[in-house]
């Protein structure tokens, strides 16, 4: 990962460009100025106007980063004589727009930028790839089993406790580790996704949230897939292969595209597809369920898997096990247009029982 050394002596060696305006370092880590001091100090030159800058330098570009970052430069800078800037690693375009708005210039070291001064200057470049791509590690938190701790603000958006998250995360199937529930909340903290003060642990951007998981979302990993032909109705089937699953001690579920129809409209699917860790052909057998394994017009899919995410807070009617909202959602907006229609009303009810609608 690229320091904030790292950036300096990049603006020391003349690095940075944003064309048309010209760039140069007037001086690293300034003192002996009064007030707030700056990372570094430079110059750009666009047609007949020369402007100086007083620099804050971040290693990372995270919300909570950039926001502190801005406030930095802010204080350090006396216009008209030097105005605020922010250098990064990487600026997305979402992240230079928040810049402009907030009337501080920002460059980075992959050739994005804007320099911003009413009445003088703006320049925008955007479009630049990442070539310091950090911000991976930061979407991890909303893959694989990590992203359950993000689903369990989604169900309680507070918490007084770290114990306490690790606790309930294993009450509803989805046991991680301290240290890992505690690292997620460090990143959930830097995207401003969570707050922690004090013993609050509070979710803040729940819709934030919701579409980090989406972006970030992966299928489960299937081992075996079985997919057939039977007479029973979706009930029936559901209840038999659920009695045997249980009967095992096995896990089995409802996908989230077969639970659409419990938290959405019109979200129903022809074919009734479960999760389960056990093998196909032995829930079957032990079921009594007359089925014939094809590919052509089956209305039964079972898929093997040991992913967690799937078997997390399961929703019980009338004895059936659905997927959770957030599986449901997550799992439709990934569909079809009528898929994502009711992935659309799965997520106004998540929010509506956290009180953001």
């Amino acid at each position: 990962m690229i320091s904030e050394i790292n950036i300096l002596d990049w603006i020391q060696g003349g690095k940075l460009s944003l064309p048309p305006a010209e760039l140069r370092a007037i001086e690293i880590e300034p003192i002996g100025r009064a007030g707030p001091l700056a990372d570094a100090i430079i110059e750009a030159s666009w047609k007949d106007e020369s402007l100086q800058f007083m620099v804050e330098v971040k290693k990372l570009a995270t919300p909570k980063m950039l926001r502190q970052a801005i406030v930095m430069a802010r204080d350090a800078a006396s216009p008209p004589q030097t105005y605020p800037m922010v250098i990064v690693p990487y600026l997305s375009p979402d992240k230079l727009n928040e810049l402009e708005a907030a009337g501080v210039s920002g460059l980075d070291l992959c050739g994005n930028g804007v320099l911003v001064v009413p009445g003088k200057m703006l320049i925008l470049r955007s479009g630049q790839p990442n070539k310091f791509p950090q911000s991976a590690k930061l979407r991890n938190v909303y893959r694989g089993k990590n992203s359950l701790v993000a689903r369990a603000f989604l169900l309680q958006p507070e918490f007084s406790q770290v114990k306490n998250i690790v606790s309930f995360l294993e009450r509803l199937g989805g046991g991680v580790a301290f240290s890992t529930v505690s690292k997620v909340l460090k990143r959930l903290e830097e995207e401003l996704v969570v707050s922690r003060q004090g013993n609050s642990i509070r979710l803040l951007q729940a819709d934030v949230l919701l579409g980090n998981l989406a972006a970030n979302y992966e299928p489960p990993d299937i081992m075996e897939r079985y997919r057939g032909k039977c007479d029973l109705s979706e009930k029936e089937i559901i209840r038999r292969l659920a009695l045997v699953g249980s009967a095992k001690d096995g896990k089995l579920i409802m996908t989230g595209a077969s639970s659409g129809e419990k938290y959405a409209v019109s979200a129903g699917e022809p074919v009734v597809s479960l999760y389960t860790s056990l093998p196909p052909s032995e829930l079957l057998a032990e079921s009594g369920i007359d089925v014939k394994e094809t590919e052509r017009f089956g209305n039964l899919e079972i898929l093997r898997t040991n992913d967690a995410r799937v078997f997390f807070d399961p929703r019980f009617e009338d004895s059936l096990p659905f997927a959770s909202p957030a599986q449901t959602y997550l799992e439709l907006i990934t569909g079809d247009k009528r898929q994502k229609d009711a992935a659309d009303q799965v997520r106004r009810g998540i929010l509506a029982s956290l009180g953001k609608v």
